[in-house]
């Protein structure tokens, strides 16, 4: 047991602790629509394709499986999650633990604690 930190281990500290801040703020900003009663959030989900593939850059790639309210991301290592809308009534914002994924237009934010997040395009 290393009581003693090693050098580099104060900026993966950092580095967990802004992607957990990212993340929680992605969770906890509301949708300005759905806080005021308007729109729809089905039509905001099926503006989401059923199944699309986004290039996140240097060969790394998602698929996103919209299902419900909730949708199926693989990423390229081959691991899945299921991410349900966060909160329940947003259309666009998905995620739980440390994951979130945020879905505008032809763009994807992918955020996994402990890693870069991401920014791809379909």
């Amino acid at each position: 047991m290393r009581l003693i930190p090693r050098p580099g281990d104060t900026a993966i500290l950092r580095l967990c602790m802004l992607s957990s801040l990212a993340f929680l703020a992605t969770a906890c900003v509301g949708d300005q629509q759905a806080q005021t009663g308007q729109g729809d959030a089905s039509q905001t989900i099926a503006a989401i394709p059923r199944h699309a593939t986004y290039d996140c850059g240097d060969g790394d790639w998602i698929v996103i499986e919209r299902a419900g309210n909730a949708v199926r991301l693989t990423d390229a290592d081959g691991e899945s999650y299921d991410l349900p809308a966060s909160p329940p009534s947003q259309a666009s914002r998905f995620g739980e633990g440390g994951l979130a994924l945020v879905v505008e237009g032809g763009e994807a934010l992918w955020m996994k604690a402990g890693k870069q997040p991401a920014t791809c395009r379909r």
